[in-house]
C-alpha cells in the first residue's frame, strides 16, 4: 500500500481520486522538490553538492510506450523502491528542474502504486501556466 511521504504525494493521490484536485497537484508539483537519477555524476554516497556553472548533467532514461522518459521521484524513498543499488540523484524544485530538461518526458515514481507519466507536451503546458487555463475551461 502506498503511503504518502509529503504534500506532493498526497496531492497526487487526491488528484487521482478527485479530478477537481488536479490543478492543486500541478501547483504543488511546481513548488516541490523532485529527484532524477544522474548515474554519471561524481558524488560520494550520502553527500550533497551543487551543480557547477555549465556542468553537464547526464540524466537516466527508460523506454516506456515507445518513448524515452526520465524517471523522476517525489521523495528519496521512491528512488529506493525503484533502484536497488545506490544511485546518484539530483534534487531540485520542479519549477527550476523541469526547464533545465525542456522537451523531455518525465515518469514520476515509475513502477509505484502512485505514478504519473508526464509527456513533454504536458510539462510545457505546466511551465507556461496554460495547463491551468485548460483545467479551468474543463470545469
Amino acid at each position: 500500500m502506498f503511503t504518502p511521504e509529503n504534500d506532493l504525494e498526497r496531492a497526487m493521490q487526491q488528484a487521482v481520486r478527485d479530478t477537481t484536485k488536479i490543478a492543486d497537484f500541478y501547483r504543488t508539483l511546481l513548488e516541490s522538490e523532485i529527484y532524477i537519477l544522474t548515474p554519471e555524476a561524481k558524488m560520494e554516497p550520502g553527500r550533497r553538492r551543487s551543480l557547477k556553472y555549465l556542468e553537464p548533467l547526464h540524466v537516466a532514461t527508460v523506454e516506456f510506450q515507445g518513448l524515452r522518459w526520465h524517471p523522476a521521484f517525489t521523495s528519496k524513498k521512491r528512488i529506493s523502491a525503484y533502484v536497488k543499488e545506490p544511485e546518484t540523484c539530483f534534487g531540485a524544485v520542479a519549477k527550476n528542474m523541469l526547464p533545465m530538461l525542456a522537451g523531455s518526458n518525465f515518469w514520476f515514481n515509475p513502477l509505484s502504486e502512485c505514478q504519473k507519466p508526464m509527456p513533454a507536451s504536458e510539462v510545457a503546458l505546466l511551465l507556461s501556466g496554460e495547463i491551468f487555463d485548460a483545467l479551468n475551461k474543463a470545469t
